[in-house]
């Protein structure tokens, strides 16, 4: 038996078999075949029929056809997590915003394309994942650029420019500061103790970064929760980089033995905490783009209301 869940992060429409199913936002619905490994369909927003997207997941190569608003990530050998990004799904070119520096010309469109001129020529044009309700341009050294990018829900996006108009990085937050020797940018985490991610880099020849830390968006952790969601919290200061707070979660016992290089060696490298059916999985990153992500299932003993063992499939 082949399991495939299908969770989106807006309400939407799927058409599979013929049958149109309504998909709400965050609440998975399951899909089940005895033999079936590829698993094709079509989704679609309420409100716009005709811009219809189609999706196709083939487990059997690990490869994610047919469709950039896909996340899949493989919990097991029959079971797949497929995350649909209809956020990100955007059709409409309308231009939102035109900002002149330094005799350059930034455009801006609704559906993530973002286009850059002088006044003879197109110097760079691109799309991103992403809807453009407004947009900033920041001045860094070595005439480097920051792209802002604003759309719904609070969701912000920015991407960096080198002087040569070549897209070298781009981060989940719009909050980037300049300085003498480069910037250093804030993303917010958006778990439990509330993390922030400040990255610091350096623009020479190259940009490079120099460090890399946490902090609390609101002065210290909020770490008020109830015993059962104590994991999930420790799982998100090892991937916030805080692992002082994350040994507070442990026992006395684990504590004599475990180090914070320990802690950032056993867990390894993950980008995200997925928690289904009662299990917790740490993700972790595809080595390519398009292909399906694994995952580890990893599971935990309380005691004393802390992590007295952790173990890892």
């Amino acid at each position: 038996m082949y399991e495939f869940v299908l969770e989106s992060d807006k309400n939407i429409c799927l058409i599979f078999a013929g049958q149109i199913i309504d998909l709400c936002a965050r609440k998975p619905k399951v899909f089940q075949f005895e033999k079936q490994r590829n698993f094709a369909f079509q989704f679609f927003d309420k409100d716009n029929v005709s811009l219809m997207q189609n999706a196709y997941v083939n487990s059997a190569e690990k490869v994610l056809c047919a469709s950039n608003n896909l996340t899949v990530v493989q919990l097991n050998q029959n079971l797949y997590f497929v995350k649909i990004l209809a956020q990100k799904c955007c059709f409409f070119a309308k231009k939102v915003k035109k900002i002149k520096k330094n005799d350059i010309f930034f455009n801006f469109f609704q559906n993530g394309t973002v286009e850059i001129e002088d006044e003879y020529n197109m110097i760079f044009s691109e799309n991103y994942d992403f809807s453009i309700s407004d947009a900033d341009v920041l001045d860094l050294k070595n005439d480097c650029y920051a792209l802002k990018l604003f759309g719904a829900d609070n969701k912000e996006k920015s991407i960096v420019l080198n002087q040569n108009f070549s897209s070298v990085l781009s981060f989940d937050s719009a909050v980037i500061e300049p300085n003498n020797k480069g910037f250093k940018v804030l993303t917010h985490l958006h778990d439990i103790a509330c993390h922030g991610l400040v990255e610091v880099f350096e623009i020479g020849d190259e940009i490079i970064k120099t460090d890399e830390y946490s902090v609390y968006l609101k002065g210290s952790p909020q770490n008020k929760f109830n015993v059962n969601v104590l994991p999930i919290y420790f799982l998100q200061c090892i991937k916030a980089n805080d692992y002082a707070e994350a040994k507070k979660c442990l026992s006395d016992s684990l504590l004599k033995k475990v180090k914070a290089e320990h802690l950032k060696t056993y867990f390894g490298d993950f980008v995200d905490i997925l928690h289904y059916c009662e299990k917790i999985y740490l993700i972790t990153p595809a080595k390519n783009k398009g292909q399906i992500s694994l995952a580890r299932e990893i599971s935990f003993t309380l005691k004393d209301n802390k992590i007295d063992n952790v173990s890892m499939k």
